[in-house]
Order: C-alpha cells, then sequence, then structure tokens
C-alpha cells in the first residue's frame, strides 16, 4: 500500500490551492447574486449625455419626416399612355 508522503501533502496543498483560486471569485460572484445586493453604481460617460441628445434630434427629425410624408396629396390623375406618332 502506498504511504502518504511530504510530496503527496505539497501536491494536495498545491492542488487545493489552485482550485480555490479558480473558483474562488465565481462563488463570490454567485453569493453575491444570491443575496441580491444593489451592483455598484457605474459612473456616467459625459459623451451620453450629448448622444442621447442627438438621438432626440433624429427623433424630432423622422417625426417631422413621418407627418410630411402622410400630408402629401397624392397626384390627381396619373397621366395616360402615349403612343409615339
Amino acid at each position: 500500500m502506498h504511504e502518504f508522503t511530504v510530496v503527496d501533502l505539497a501536491g494536495l496543498i498545491a492542488a487545493s490551492l489552485a482550485l480555490f483560486g479558480i473558483f474562488g471569485p465565481v462563488a463570490r460572484a454567485i453569493a453575491k447574486r444570491i443575496e441580491g445586493r444593489a451592483p455598484t453604481a457605474i459612473t456616467e460617460d459625459p459623451a451620453f449625455d450629448q448622444l442621447r441628445g442627438e438621438m432626440d434630434e433624429l427623433h424630432e427629425r423622422i417625426d417631422f419626416l413621418e407627418r410630411a410624408i402622410a400630408a402629401r396629396q397624392p397626384p390627381p390623375e396619373l397621366p395616360k399612355e402615349r403612343t409615339p406618332v
């Protein structure tokens, strides 16, 4: 039978540390998710407000174009076909 040596103990400790190193952050993330902690606040980027303003302008332009197309009157009658003389 195989006796338990110092080398075996060192290997067991190394494997345990490797597993804790890999699965430790994953376990903490799962624990935070289970606890239902609020996520940390993210600081807003100043460019976000600029993009929001540009999006609002685009919405206004689209609304204007939709109204203009809806108000356009169709031609009263299509021209009749002519045969060449």
